[in-house]
């Protein structure tokens, strides 16, 4: 029997485009938001909202029962202006507040905060929001829930203690409904992370404990959706090591979007000249 697989390929396509341009409506709206404060974290935002796009248009389901909703824990708290740039374009926070942000009225502050629409944990001190994330993803899997957690550390945040802790408590759990992605730009506070700690071996010391090591192109749509998809498919925690740019897709020393912001192209995938 035949099948016309037309329509199924087409909503893919349709739903890959959708993330992208959502993607660079975010990038456009950490433009605005860069000159309305310049102390916000630029660098480490454009280096991850392709996967934090990705991640609440296709992945994050909102339920009324926090037994059966989906967490995003931004663990990497300094990209917030990532988070709220993606939530503003799908409709959870008003495009006006983002050129308050840091202002002693605004809801958006330079970390999240619980009380800022779309935020399911406050974070800052780095490490932390994974230890968190481990408790939240244990209760939903003691209590027979349906929710996932996702969460995005820093590939230099791996340098904290609390790490190591976390990461031997989940694969000793087996937690199943637990998604880790480190945004492998390879640069932290200090320098590159090869110059402050070497972090080759890090995937292997993951994959040694217990949990399932992948891989993604963390600015392609396609790379980061198929990756996550295999991630669902584990019977034990994932963590996918997205390989990022700082800057990415923007031109800070114009102070403007580069001309060759990513361009959706057939399928989904993208086009990236600055890359």
């Amino acid at each position: 029997m035949k099948v016309d697989a037309s329509p199924i390929l087409k909503n893919i396509g349709e739903e890959l485009n959708q993330i992208q341009n959502i993607a660079i409506n975010a990038r456009k709206n950490l433009v605005l938001m860069h000159r309305c404060d310049k102390h916000i974290h630029m660098a480490s935002s454009l280096s991850s909202i392709d996967i934090i796009a990705a991640l609440l248009t296709k992945y994050i389901k909102r339920d009324a029962n926090p037994l059966n909703k989906d967490w995003f824990i931004l663990s990497k708290g300094h990209a917030a202006p990532a988070l709220y740039a993606v939530l503003t374009e799908i409709g959870v926070i008003p495009k006006d507040e983002l050129i308050k942000i840091n202002s002693i009225n605004s809801i958006l502050q330079n970390h999240p905060d619980v009380d800022s629409p779309g935020v399911d944990m406050a974070t800052g001190s780095l490490g932390q929001g994974l230890s968190f994330a481990i408790g939240i993803a244990t209760w939903i899997k003691y209590r027979n829930g349906r929710g996932r957690v996702f969460v995005l550390i820093g590939d230099g945040e791996q340098d904290e203690g609390q790490i190591w802790e976390a990461i031997t408590h989940a694969a000793t759990l087996k937690l199943n409904n637990l998604i880790v992605i480190v945004d492998w730009n390879c640069s932290q506070l200090d320098d590159v992370t090869e110059i402050v700690k070497p972090k080759y071996y890090l995937p292997f010391v993951w994959s040694a404990i217990g949990w399932r090591v992948l891989w993604c192109d963390g600015h392609d749509v396609i790379s980061i959706v198929s990756t996550i998809n295999e991630a669902l498919e584990s019977n034990r925690p994932t963590v996918i090591f997205a390989k990022t740019i700082h800057n990415h897709g923007v031109d800070l020393n114009s102070d403007s979007l580069s001309q060759a912001v990513e361009e959706p192209i057939d399928g989904g995938s993208t086009i990236n000249r600055n890359a």
